[in-house]
């Protein structure tokens, strides 16, 4: 039996994780922080510690006898000062590594993002490619990759980082729920119309990622782009979130330059004045939407066996079942 110590375990990925570990039959340890409802993976067996990554002294005791960590937390993309997100992605991320090499780890799994490509134009980009910081968020997921791999050169920790692109599923407390309340408007807005293709990934081929990544020798000093294998327009996307949930969306096609520029001037306004800037304004995502955003997964393919299973319209169908208040449980799985 596997030991296995997972950060974020209340999270997107996270809890799709602990659902894959204990299906394997793995011992799973999860950090949560207090505010969250880890009632569910509880119930699934896991042990939970309450705290956070501040705490180093908690994480040295937490990840005592452990044999993979699993590196799942983060502050999400959207929303956070670069003081936020350095403190959780970078120096949360330094205290797990320095508390995994008291112990004799088998693998230590990070979840990076696609975004440490940048926001710009993405056609088969593979894992060769230069990191380009392109706002906090990114920036602090590269510079958290970069603290990674020196514990990999420095001290041998056997690291690996997956490096996922847009995440959809069940306890998407964050993407899913602004997409309804863009598509609940008169007319949704598009930039360029949602011509532009992006990949797409199930949480459940995550989790299912990261195993194998924890399990191949391959692996150790590598990083993989994860996704769902198919790309597809964002109107596409969107069109389908629609239909299931019987929205009946009208798109309005709104030109990428003034979207950006418009993005831009909000963000500087919310500095000088702090408010709130809604998800779908905020300047990251406008340009991201204003790219095609394709990544190459043939290395994780090859040297992982990755192979995505979740088609989108399931992980939109499960999302949506999840959305609108049904039991995990009622979620299919893979039955493995």
């Amino acid at each position: 039996m596997t030991r296995a110590f997972v950060t974020g375990g209340t999270g997107l990925v996270g809890s799709h994780l602990v659902e894959r570990l204990i299906e394997r039959g793995d011992s799973v340890c999860a950090l949560c922080r207090p505010s969250s409802d880890f009632s569910y993976i509880e119930r699934l067996g896991a042990d939970v510690i309450v705290g956070d990554l501040s705490d180093e002294a908690l994480l040295r005791r937490a990840v005592q006898n452990m044999q993979i960590i699993y590196h799942c937390a983060a502050r999400p993309p959207l929303g956070g000062t670069l003081y936020e997100f350095t403190r959780d992605n970078v120096d949360g991320t330094e205290n797990l590594l320095k508390a995994a090499l008291h112990q004799e780890i088998e693998r230590f799994v990070h979840v990076s993002t696609v975004d440490v490509y940048g926001y710009s134009h993405h056609d088969g980009t593979n894992e060769e490619a230069p990191l380009k910081p392109d706002g906090p968020y990114s920036r602090s997921k590269i510079e958290a990759e970069r603290i990674v791999l020196f514990f990999y050169e420095r001290h041998q920790l056997p690291v690996t980082i997956l490096r996922p692109c847009l995440i959809c599923g069940p306890f998407d407390r964050h993407l899913f729920p602004a997409v309804i309340k863009i598509l609940s408007l008169k007319r949704s807005p598009l930039v360029n119309g949602g011509r532009r293709l992006h990949d797409l990934v199930y949480a459940r081929d995550v989790a299912e990622a990261m195993v194998l990544a924890a399990t191949k020798p391959a692996a150790i000093g590598q990083c993989y782009n994860i996704s769902g294998g198919v790309r597809k327009s964002a109107r596409e996307i969107l069109q389908a979130i629609s239909d299931m949930a019987g929205k009946g969306s009208q798109f309005l096609h709104i030109p990428y330059l003034p979207a950006y520029g418009a993005a831009r001037l909000i963000d500087f306004a919310s500095k000088v004045i702090p408010y709130p800037v809604p998800s779908f304004c905020r300047w990251e995502t406008i340009k991201a939407m204003g790219h095609d955003r394709h990544f190459d997964i043939s290395k994780a393919v090859r040297e992982l066996g990755y192979q995505p299973r979740v088609t989108l319209e399931e992980g939109i169908q499960y999302s949506w079942d999840w959305y609108c208040g049904k039991k995990p449980q009622a979620v299919p799985l893979w039955g493995l």
